[in-house]
């Protein structure tokens, strides 16, 4: 009708950031929560967590399953289980649902759930910062929401998605840090130019760039600090995560200076000069001071005994460092083998070679199984052995600033694992799998939106298409089908793989077509 906008087309309707994150989040949200108490039972280390989480509530030994003697003498000693090795915040999270649902199988996963939940909504969030398209915000998220160790940790009551959760949330936070810190660069910049005097008059013009913007106290960079340092209170290794943010921050803060006409060692020595206060205080005093707020409820349980905490963090890195072992003596065979058999080190966790089954049931006279293995999607990890590398090579070559963050908040988690000596599992890995995740995407957008371009053989410069005149540049985009056939192989896997990560009961033959290795059994 005259006088009326036309309506919108329905795809453009749904082409929308908001509408990405909410199908991706509440896709997630029901495979993390359907059948959540399946297995009704403890599952794997779910033996500590609930158990401490429910000492946490306050209620009995009879109620939190605290039986021999060993889990007595720790709730006494350390107000714990087996679990005091680890700082108390992901046991208080896991103990929200023990407090709201009860001390079952629905209530002590209810949080994990919940937060592998939030992994996934943030991480798209994330994809739409990076790359401003709904598109790869919905990609992202979906694979994010089918990758199979996110499934089976976000329906798993042990901390390690809790700081995933955390971890996420922290390099989200230096996402918005940074776009925030860009606005206030551009406003003092549009400053500059409304006040410079015209051509003609004495002034400079035209004028003079304004100084890097460069605040100490900066809100998102403050909350990216609490969100780290709450990484670190769920488990030690969240520090890792820490260590790649402030690469990343100065890494930005030296790329910033680099713009303004600086040298590279040059904008290098001046971000450190200028920011080494700001980043003390925000990723080392603030994570510090979050670390220490989680221990409050245990010194008010302990008498504010500072002596008693002190002996519990050496405790517990000495347990860390020597308190477990690879390898025993088998006194029936007089060899060397391992203490426990899903042990995998740092370098078998990207090719998905050892994961680990947290429950096995064999049904109807060895006929039927039931499991929980906890492994990494194929299709996403094998991907990853080719996709971050790349992205190095991107950051490399075109100084791509995407590429570089989530390569430095990969690198920067997973190589200081090789320098580990105690005895790491498959799991370990789960930190990581979002920038996995990630940068599969930005592989993927790239491939998508290339084309093929003819150059000439001489001056490599693109040649001329002798029928038109034209540039000689396809319009086709040729790998936009196999980036399709991808996504679809990526979600299919999951779907075949679903019941080995819920428990489901299925026969051995379905298993076996399953469980592909027998490193995997």
């Amino acid at each position: 009708m005259p006088g009326y906008p036309e309506p919108m087309p329905l795809l453009s309707r749904l082409n929308r950031p908001i509408v990405a994150v909410i199908a991706v989040t509440a896709l997630a949200g029901f495979l993390r929560f359907i059948h959540l108490q399946q297995p009704p039972d403890f599952v794997f280390d779910e033996v500590y967590y609930p158990k401490a989480a429910c000492i946490l509530v306050g209620w009995s030994d009879q109620v939190c399953h605290v039986d021999s003697n060993d889990e007595k003498y720790w709730r006494t000693q350390k107000w714990d289980v087996g679990s005091w090795v680890h700082p108390p915040l992901g046991k208080w999270q896991i103990a929200l649902g023990i407090k709201a649902f009860g001390m079952n199988a629905w209530g002590w996963r209810f949080t994990s759930a919940l937060a592998g939940t939030l992994v996934v909504l943030f991480t798209a969030v994330i994809a739409q910062l990076l790359f401003g398209k709904p598109v790869w915000t919905f990609v992202a998220g979906l694979l994010m929401a089918t990758e199979h160790l996110n499934v089976v940790m976000s329906r798993t009551a042990l901390l390690d998605v809790h700081l995933e959760l955390w971890v996420v949330v922290g390099f989200l936070f230096l996402l918005l840090d940074r776009r925030w810190l860009e606005r206030r660069q551009r406003a003092s910049e549009d400053q500059v130019v409304v006040e410079g005097a015209p051509i003609g008059e004495s002034a400079m013009w035209p004028p003079p760039p304004p100084p890097v913007y460069s605040p100490i106290v900066r809100p998102w960079r403050l909350a990216a600090g609490v969100a780290f340092g709450a990484a670190a209170s769920v488990k030690w290794s969240g520090a890792m995560a820490l260590f790649a943010a402030v690469i990343v921050a100065l890494m930005w803060e030296t790329a910033r200076r680099h713009r303004a006409d600086r040298s590279w060692a040059g904008a290098l020595g001046r971000a450190i000069a200028r920011e080494s206060l700001g980043i003390v205080i925000v990723f080392l005093f603030v994570p510090v001071a979050v670390y220490m707020l989680t221990w409050v409820p245990w010194l008010h349980h302990f008498g504010w005994d500072m002596g008693a905490w002190w002996k519990d963090q050496v405790d517990s890195a000495r347990f860390h460092r020597s308190g477990i072992d690879w390898t025993a003596l088998d006194p029936k065979t007089g060899l060397y083998t391992p203490t426990h058999p899903y042990y995998a080190r740092a370098w078998k966790w990207i090719p998905d070679l050892r994961p680990t089954s947290f429950f096995v049931k064999n049904t109807n006279h060895d006929l039927d199984i039931e499991q929980v293995l906890a492994i990494g999607n194929p299709i996403i990890f094998w991907a990853s052995v080719i996709a971050i590398p790349w992205l190095g090579v991107m950051w490399y070559r075109l100084r791509d600033w995407r590429a570089g963050f989530i390569f430095v908040a990969f690198a920067g988690q997973y190589l200081p694992w090789f320098l580990v000596t105690r005895p790491t599992f498959f799991f370990y890995v789960l930190p990581l799998t979002p920038f996995m995740v990630l940068g599969i995407t930005d592989v993927c957008r790239q491939a998508s939106d290339a084309t093929i371009v003819v150059r000439d053989r001489v001056t490599r410069d693109v040649a001329t298409n002798p029928a038109t005149g034209e540039p000689a540049i396809s319009r086709a985009f040729v790998y936009r089908p196999f980036v399709v056939a991808y996504l679809i192989a990526a979600v299919v896997v999951f779907i075949w793989f679903w019941p080995v990560l819920t428990a489901g009961r299925i026969s051995m033959l379905r298993w076996g077509t399953i469980v592909w290795f027998r490193a995997w059994v």
